[in-house]
């Protein structure tokens, strides 16, 4: 199996259990739009890290998800959005429940900043962005801050997986290194105050 394929199962499981474990959704109410986003994510892996020529292959993965449902033009469409996003300056204005999580959390935590830092943090970032636009406007009554929090927190996690799978020990040499640090500790907070 390609690396950008493994990442999509990746990141589609992290994702649908945070909707059914962690937010109570039913992860089928939101399934074309976040396998389109995590499909255009994983071309986006393979293009720029794991160099793989894998857009067949994960074209083939998500509509064995979707079937008649793809539009395969929505992925590149997709990919396209989430490249040109990780080029600009994003965050700079605007609002989104990620954009503004990002805001309310660089006050206690000044290394997630480092997400900016390179095209690792940046791909992650803007994944959670449309990830959770599209979640929140189909149910409006979920709290969007939280929702934010949960996408990004649990698909940070699976990113660093995936990225220290690809790259091994020069994963802590990345810039963007201190950012999946941080989460992974909080992460593990999280876990800790959980079996308590």
């Amino acid at each position: 199996m390609k690396k950008a394929v493994s990442f999509y199962e990746e990141l589609k499981d992290r994702l649908d259990y945070t909707l059914s474990s962690w937010l109570r959704l039913d992860p089928r109410e939101f399934e074309v739009p976040t396998r389109i986003t995590l499909g255009a994510s994983a071309f986006l892996f393979d293009n720029l890290f794991a160099k793989e020529n894998a857009g067949a292959d994960i074209t083939a993965a998500v509509f064995g998800d979707l079937g008649s449902l793809l539009q395969t033009k929505a992925l590149s469409e997709e990919a396209t959005a989430l490249r040109v996003n990780m080029s600009s300056d994003l965050f700079a204005d605007g609002k989104s429940p990620v954009r503004d999580y990002l805001r309310f959390v660089k006050e206690s935590e000044p290394d997630v900043e480092a997400w900016e830092k390179d095209h690792y943090g940046k791909l992650v970032i803007v994944t959670c962005e449309n990830l959770a636009n599209a979640i929140s406007e189909r149910k409006k009554d979920q709290e969007s801050l939280r929702l934010a929090e949960l996408l990004f927190l649990n698909l940070t996690e699976a990113f660093a997986l995936c990225y220290k799978e690809l790259l091994g020990p020069r994963f802590r040499s990345i810039k963007s290194a201190p950012y999946f640090e941080s989460v992974t500790d909080a992460m593990e907070g999280i876990r800790g105050e959980i079996r308590d």
